[in-house]
């Protein structure tokens, strides 16, 4: 089970891949309709623990992310959570562009939301 979706101008490139297992969204977030953007991937997220085993590495790189797209977000990361109550082992990556307060805050936000994952903000280089 592979899912990938091309990064526009108005949305992130997605990529949930099984071998290794996993999920890299990068770019900005800010899509006509979350649901019809989103859906997909939630749904994909969701069904990884009825479908796949093994360590999980989430890498989210965000350059700019709207309100709505947040929400989404944060479903996403409700499913890696359930993939992990499940047994498995995920890390979670949250990289910030050098200088970007907005987003340190962000990656900051969801680590106190999901304290059992494993998860860390930083700069990537």
């Amino acid at each position: 089970m592979t899912l990938h979706i091309q990064g526009t101008e108005r949305t992130p490139e997605v990529q949930l891949m099984t071998n290794p297992l996993s999920l890299t969204i990068q770019g900005e977030s800010f899509p006509e309709d979350v649901a019809v953007f989103y859906g997909p991937v939630i749904h994909a997220v969701n069904a990884l623990s009825e479908a796949t085993h093994g360590a999980l590495k989430v890498t989210m790189a965000m350059v700019y992310i709207n309100s709505s797209s947040i929400k989404a977000l944060y479903r996403i990361f409700e499913g890696v959570e359930a993939y992990r109550k499940s047994g498995n082992e995920v890390s979670v990556h949250w990289n910030v562009p050098e200088d970007d307060d907005i987003m340190e805050e962000l990656g900051e936000d969801f680590k106190d939301r999901f304290p059992d994952l494993d998860f860390k903000v930083g700069h990537h280089g």
